[in-house]
């Protein structure tokens, strides 16, 4: 039986956070669904993560590329490997349209 995994500690950008309380009761229960599976398993299925183009982050933890996971159809969040080892910079959120231009 493969060893289990221990879970990726969140770090809260400052605009992750702005925009989060900017959501609708409904799309932060979405949102905080996807954080804990991210936390969980980055890879899990449903999250649809891939790498975002053109955008470099900000730690080298997880080699400067930037990561945009599915909440729903139409909710995103941004995020990358860092600050330190065992941990995920959530870097924002939102509808797709303003999240993955404003990462």
């Amino acid at each position: 039986m493969p060893a289990k995994l221990s879970p990726f500690e969140l770090h809260f950008e400052i605009i992750f956070l702005e925009n989060y309380s900017r959501l609708k009761p409904s799309e932060r229960k979405a949102i905080d669904k996807a954080a804990r599976l991210l936390s969980a398993n980055p890879r899990h299925p449903s999250l649809n993560v891939h790498k975002a183009k053109n955008v470099k982050g900000k730690y080298a933890e997880g080699g400067n590329d930037v990561f945009i996971a599915y909440a729903s159809k139409s909710l995103r969040l941004t995020f990358e490997y860092g600050p330190e080892p065992g941990m995920i910079a959530l870097r924002n959120c939102g509808h797709h349209e303003s999240c993955e231009t404003e990462m």
